[in-house]
């Protein structure tokens, strides 16, 4: 019986237990426990940074990525988190011009919106930065792909809300019949070559609509440029009863750029009577800070053509009649 106990007992140094489910295998007694606990170390001076307060920098490099939907994304972050420093608009708004040329109608608009919340947030800041606003609403206006013409005006609009593009008069209209696909021209040769109002070729798909909102705003563009704002004079005068010596405004820093651009004293001073002036060409050379050339301008190379042209857009009715009347009434008035 001894031999059979011993036996037994060396055969347990082989033998493999079986466990129950769920139950581990018993630890060795030379086993040493390696687990730690952590504890979060609390800073009063820090704060946990949100995506919203990327460096500045870091964001307009996006505006140049692949990607859509980022490019959109960072235009987005952008409008919600201006910033109260008047000194970082320039860069941003040198970073999103080039936007308004965006392949993606999502990207433009949301430019668009950029645009906006900057002209409210900062009085003045599109009058500063005019110059390139207006080169690349131009440059949409022409754009080889339709989608990108059909917005165009859409930022025209916000130019005319919280800007003076009064000395772009001729460089805007101009580019309005191009758009629209109107003559300036009265031969013959041009006329069996120009696109009809009417033709979708210029415009691309969903004409009517584009053209509605290209009408609304040749209607605010002409009433912005050729009439002279009602009530402006009386308030500037006069504020919480007090009354300003008219004059006043002499002694002053100028409200508007060129002050003195009516002198014509730099520029070449519009002549009907001269040959020279009679090409479209010559126009760019003017300009038209003030009301009396702008009417010139208008009634001598445009008004004619431009009525013309928008009376056959009254012909369609609908919308489109409606807004081409509103201009029409519009040019009559001067």
């Amino acid at each position: 019986m001894g031999s059979k106990r011993k036996q037994k007992e060396k055969q347990k140094d082989f033998k493999k237990t079986k466990l129950k489910v769920g139950k581990t295998s018993q630890k060795a007694d030379n086993y040493t426990d390696t687990s730690f606990k952590s504890k979060k170390i609390s800073l009063p001076g820090q704060s946990i940074t949100h995506a919203h307060s990327k460096d500045l920098q870091h964001q307009l490099s996006l505006t140049k990525h692949h990607s859509p939907t980022a490019r959109k994304e960072v235009v987005i972050s952008l409008t919600q988190n201006l910033p109260s420093n008047p000194s970082s608009y320039k860069k941003i708004i040198s970073s999103v011009t080039p936007l308004m040329l965006d392949e993606s109608k999502q990207v433009r608009l949301e430019v668009l919106n950029l645009l906006k919340e900057c002209g409210k947030k900062q009085p003045g800041l599109l009058d500063l930065h005019k110059r390139t606003i207006i080169l690349f609403i131009v440059s949409a206006m022409t754009n080889i792909q339709f989608d990108i013409r059909n917005t165009s005006t859409k930022f025209l609009d916000v130019m005319i809300e919280y800007a003076d593009v009064k000395s772009y008069f001729v460089k805007i209209l101009k580019n309005v019949f191009i758009l629209m696909g109107w003559s300036l021209q009265t031969d013959s040769k041009s006329k069996s070559v120009s696109i009809t109002s009417g033709s979708s070729i210029l415009l691309g798909t969903n004409t009517k609509k584009a053209r509605v909102d290209h009408l609304i705003a040749l209607a605010k563009f002409l009433q912005a440029t050729l009439f002279e704002k009602e009530g402006e004079i009386d308030d500037e005068y006069v504020s919480d009863g007090i009354l300003t010596h008219p004059q006043s405004y002499k002694y002053l820093i100028p409200n508007t750029p060129q002050a003195y651009a009516p002198l014509k004293l730099f520029v070449n001073e519009m002549n009907i009577k001269d040959e020279d002036f009679g090409d479209l060409q010559n126009l760019d050379t003017l300009t038209t800070e003030d009301l009396s050339t702008r009417v010139n301008v208008m009634n001598t190379f445009f008004k004619e053509k431009m009525i013309v042209s928008l009376s056959n857009l009254v012909k369609e009715g609908s919308a489109v009649g409606r807004e081409a009347t509103k201009c029409i009434q519009i040019l009559e008035k001067i």
